[in-house]
């Protein structure tokens, strides 16, 4: 064969070798997934700026494989109905709270804002140390996957009220905007009338009369909702609510469709939100309050009989559930022995 004949040959098998290299790349390349993320968070809302900046991290870090789109409350599911939208496939994930669906996993209100139970820190580190383990155990069953705390507050204000708290006496018949079952509960014990309005709803529900106080976020997040307007008095105390934290929440199905590096990633964004957002919210929390002090907001600590009367229906409430549900109590127990345990080393 000729010289010429052989490197025409050879030059038809490379370029044939690289059309057939580019078509096999192409026919391996990865199907980007899509997620809908949606908050549980009004656009307006910290929170949900979270929701965007986890949403944003997971996309970059996955490389385009993960592509996660958030969406504030109400955008695909109804408000307060995140939890149904994620189990039923609607929606691929949600950051929510899940004192907000104790009716599928009633223990999941000590992930969230709970009497008298950690701080932000001591959440945090609980997490790693047991509570992330119990989570996942107690969501599988209704078809979630519970990645972890995607939002960890500092103290939370205890009240916003147009109307002074003096004493016990004045929680009496009050309507107050409270976030889950268990606040319900023992608000009522208290003597209060609860009522439960998503994060969105609320300052129309306060200019409306739908209800005389509420309780939500930190300061720095009330203020950026723009309860100043709406509310005379803010009540401080960290007794209600030590710490809130709201959860990344993905659809069984989902999650285990993703590949291990994928979810190692999901895991990880998720983990590094959560404490860079406790740690800015408490740096803003201090400028929020002076804002609200300029404002003309009166601020005042919460009076000790209501704080004391607080404690006494809450140890009955928690004490009660316990008694009804062994994976309860075991999440309860392990929550008071950590407190207990942060407590004697000094951590706060």
């Amino acid at each position: 064969m000729k010289r010429s004949n052989k490197l025409s040959i050879i030059c038809l098998i490379l370029v044939f070798t690289l059309l057939l290299g580019v078509s096999i790349s192409g026919l391996c390349q990865e199907k980007v997934i899509k997620w809908r993320l949606q908050s549980f968070g009004a656009a307006a809302d910290v929170t949900f700026l979270a929701t965007v900046k986890f949403a944003a991290l997971v996309t970059e870090a996955s490389g385009g494989r993960l592509e996660v789109t958030s969406f504030p409350s109400g955008a695909i599911t109804p408000a307060g109905k995140e939890f149904e939208g994620v189990i039923s496939g609607s929606v691929e994930a949600a950051h929510a709270s899940p004192g907000w669906a104790v009716g599928y996993v009633p223990a999941g209100v000590f992930y969230t804002s709970s009497v008298a139970t950690l701080t932000g820190n001591q959440m945090m580190m609980w997490m790693d140390y047991e509570g992330l383990k119990f989570a996942q155990e107690l969501y599988a069953p209704v078809g979630l996957h519970y990645v972890g705390q995607l939002t960890v507050h500092p103290a939370e204000v205890f009240l916003h009220t147009n109307k002074p708290l003096r004493s016990v006496e004045d929680i009496q018949g009050l309507k107050i905007r409270l976030g889950t079952t268990a606040l319900n509960s023992i608000f009522k014990e208290m003597g209060a009338t609860p009522v439960f309005l998503p994060g969105g709803e609320i300052y129309e529900g306060m200019q409306r009369g739908v209800i005389d106080a509420f309780e939500y976020f930190t300061p720095s997040g009330n203020w950026a909702m723009g309860f100043q307007e709406i509310a005379k008095y803010l009540y401080l105390s960290p007794s209600r609510s030590p710490s809130d934290g709201q959860s990344l929440f993905v659809n069984q199905k989902k999650w285990d469709e993703l590949p291990a590096d994928l979810q190692l990633i999901v895991e990880m964004c998720a983990y590094k939100v959560a404490h860079e957002f406790h740690t800015e919210v408490a740096l803003e929390d201090s400028k929020a309050l002076e804002k609200f002090k300029e404002y003309g907001t009166i601020i005042e600590d919460v009076p000790q009989d209501i704080v004391d009367l607080l404690y006494e229906k809450a140890d009955e409430y928690f004490a009660a559930e316990a008694a009804k549900d062994p994976e309860y109590a075991k999440i309860y127990n392990s929550v008071l022995n950590f407190r207990k345990t942060c407590e004697q080393i000094g951590i706060k």
